[in-house]
């Protein structure tokens, strides 16, 4: 074999080898990155939980805070009764009835209020645990993207290597099996002229 058949053989194989370690090099770091997503997902669902559990706790403030506010009413209603009747005033009939009809609509309003504001504790923590569980799956679809890419990019890396070697096989003309290559051809170096294939 001349020089210039070893030094094409050469070239392919390199190129071969290049195009392997491409593939492999891209595959590995495509299944870093879905291990990646795939912790993320499992912080994600761990967050949803924290999130949800925050309903609960809502929930469980609203009961706390309702009890004081219904206790703090009865107290105050309990107090005008009791002036009421000192001072001989039917508690039942009157003044003294409106006075207790508009307190006991602003301990309502009071309790609405708080209802409301722990409503709203209750459909925040509902909306981050969503946001948490919809994150989690874009994560997992991520992981899954990133291992069909790594064994896309693997399967690309072999089929450059295979396209590598065919291209040299061919560049020396005709294959392994010596058959009716390519052209005999002449490569000029400075002045002198040496045979190649093309």
């Amino acid at each position: 074999m001349d020089p210039f058949t070893i030094a094409l053989v050469a070239s392919a194989g390199v190129n071969a080898i290049g195009k392997l370690m491409g593939g492999a090099s891209s595959s590995a770091m495509d299944a870093l990155q879905g291990k990646a997503y795939d912790n993320k997902a499992s912080l994600d669902g761990v967050n949803a939980e924290i999130a949800g559990m925050g309903v609960d706790f809502a929930a469980s403030k609203e009961k706390t805070e309702l009890g004081k506010i219904a206790e703090m009413g009865r107290s105050t209603l309990a107090a005008q009764r009791s002036y009421f009747a000192g001072g001989n005033l039917d508690p039942s009939f009157g003044s003294p009835l409106l006075v207790q009809g508009q307190t006991a609509g602003r301990i309502q309003t009071d309790m609405n209020i708080a209802a409301a504001s722990f409503d709203i504790d209750k459909a925040n923590a509902l909306t981050s645990k969503a946001s948490y569980q919809a994150q989690g799956a874009s994560d997992m679809l991520s992981a899954t993207m990133a291992r069909y890419k790594g064994d896309a990019d693997m399967t690309a890396g072999i089929i450059g290597a295979g396209s590598a070697l065919l291209s040299g096989v061919s560049a020396m003309g005709g294959g392994a099996g010596g058959g009716s290559g390519g052209a005999l051809g002449t490569i000029q170096v400075g002045q002198q002229s040496f045979p190649a294939y093309r």
